[in-house]
């Protein structure tokens, strides 16, 4: 399994265009040379504070982690990456002159239903590619469920093959199954991306929309699995990646 980096920075307003745009002109497109992807970049629009700003970015591994790490990674100190990665470099440099702090949570995600996909690239090695994106003011959609383990496989069966692909047959986009490795065992976490927020409070009644009777159900069988359950909206706030 990867896992997934989600990281909230505080960064002044009046900073977050240039941060933005060191990020996507500099760090991201490092990243790729790195072979780790950033899946979403935004302001939480419900849920969550919004005196930050959000990344989420895929590695296969704390290993690979570790390397794209500024200074003292690996990356940096193979002679052959740093000349890849040069003039994305000098964009985002000091980038970190304008953060005020940051906090991570980690997550392990389920590669096979999930889009990202990083590679622990070395120099010379094809690029990994931009990951896809609605691009800037479209919403991702995550939620933490708490799923008995007794339901885990039959949860993801429904996930995976009824409801995501109703949901992307809308319009929809998944972006990733995975757990908070430092939550609770009983909880999954899910990724969903949606063109916009009417987008996705309608796809979320699928009874109202004439949706077909094996969706509606599997949503109802789905739900009844749930105990609890939070989420939080995220604005994507950059059009980094490969518009789809």
């Amino acid at each position: 399994m990867s896992i997934l980096v989600q990281r909230e920075f505080v960064v002044a307003p009046a900073d977050r265009v240039e941060f933005e745009r060191q990020s996507r002109e500099g760090l991201w497109p490092a990243f790729l040379h790195f072979g780790a992807q950033m899946v979403g970049y935004g302001t939480w629009a419900f849920g969550g504070t919004s005196d930050v700003v959000v990344t989420h970015t895929t590695y296969t591994d704390m290993t690979h982690w570790a390397a794209t790490r500024q200074g003292p990674g690996t990356y940096y100190q193979d002679a052959a990456m740093r000349a890849e990665i040069e003039p994305f470099f000098q964009i985002y440099g000091k980038r970190g002159e304008v953060i005020g702090s940051s906090v991570a949570h980690l997550f392990e995600v389920d590669d096979a239903v999930s889009r990202p996909r990083p590679v622990a690239r070395q120099a010379g090695q094809p690029v990994v590619d931009a990951p896809p994106t609605f691009g800037r003011g479209s919403v991702i959609s995550e939620r933490t469920l708490s799923v008995p383990r007794a339901d885990r496989v039959e949860f993801r069966r429904l996930s995976t093959e009824v409801i995501w692909p109703w949901l992307e047959s809308q319009g929809g986009r998944v972006v990733g199954l995975g757990h908070d490795l430092m939550g609770s065992s009983e909880e999954v976490t899910t990724w969903f991306a949606f063109r916009s927020l009417a987008d996705w409070q309608r796809l979320n009644r699928p009874s109202l929309i004439g949706a077909p009777a094996d969706v509606v159900s599997a949503f109802a069988m789905r739900g009844a699995m749930v105990s609890q359950q939070r989420g939080r909206l995220l604005t994507v706030g950059t059009d980094f990646g490969t518009k789809v």
